[in-house]
């Protein structure tokens, strides 16, 4: 597994200077003025500077022996969950973003990584009062608002 994640760090190293240097190429631009390669330049130098810390740490890691990426998922679990993200996606226009997606993680919280209700209620409405305040509110997104129309 350690080499693996040091050959992935390193695509995703060579990745941000590739996205640099042809960032540069265009311009940048300043904080107050920004250029057409403003977003993209800084997208690549934070990708590099957490490519490079996951680097060091893979190479700090001692190699583990015996672990198997899938052997703690149960494929009942995994197909129901898959059936659910595809009821969710082909329902949400009807249902509406803030009862699909309450729903949803209901679901998620409670089957997938089995939580108190408790729990799963409190942690569902501030996710979903979270992503509504950001995204329907602050940032005017129009996001679905199904049959009971909200």
């Amino acid at each position: 597994m350690r080499k693996a994640h040091i050959i992935a760090n390193f695509f995703w190293l060579a990745l941000s200077a590739a996205v640099c240097i042809e960032s540069i190429r265009l311009k940048i631009g300043s904080f107050h003025a920004p250029g057409p390669a403003f977003l993209p330049f800084f997208a690549g130098l934070l990708l590099g500077i957490l490519s490079f810390i996951s680097l060091v740490q893979s190479l700090k890691e001692k190699e583990e022996e015996g672990t198997r990426i899938w052997g703690e998922v149960s494929p009942l679990k995994l197909i129901l969950m898959l059936v659910v993200l595809f009821l969710y996606t082909a329902l949400l226009k009807t249902m509406g973003f803030l009862i699909g997606t309450f729903l949803l993680l209901i679901f998620l919280f409670r089957v997938v990584e089995p939580l108190r209700w408790r729990t799963v209620l409190i942690a569902s409405l501030l996710t979903i009062g979270t992503a509504y305040l950001l995204f329907g509110i602050l940032l005017e997104s129009q996001l679905p608002k199904g049959i009971l129309g909200f």
